[in-house]
């Protein structure tokens, strides 16, 4: 992970070791997951996006409404 971190962020690892933290972890988790999203749209293997209603449904059957 450093590596990679590092290879994304132009630096030597000796320099991340030195001056990243954990928001940097985050960021990266987040940049590869929107990569990882976008690949999988491109090769259309990305799950669909729940519909408004279905959550609605969801919801209110966890509440215990309706």
């Amino acid at each position: 992970m450093l590596d990679a971190l590092a290879k994304r962020y132009g630096v030597l690892p000796s320099v991340l070791m030195a001056s990243g933290d954990t928001f940097d972890l985050m960021v990266m988790d987040v940049a590869c997951s929107y990569e990882r999203h976008l690949n999988n749209r491109h090769s259309g293997t990305a799950q669909q996006d729940y519909d408004q209603e279905s959550l609605i449904k969801a919801m209110d059957s966890v509440r215990g409404s309706k």
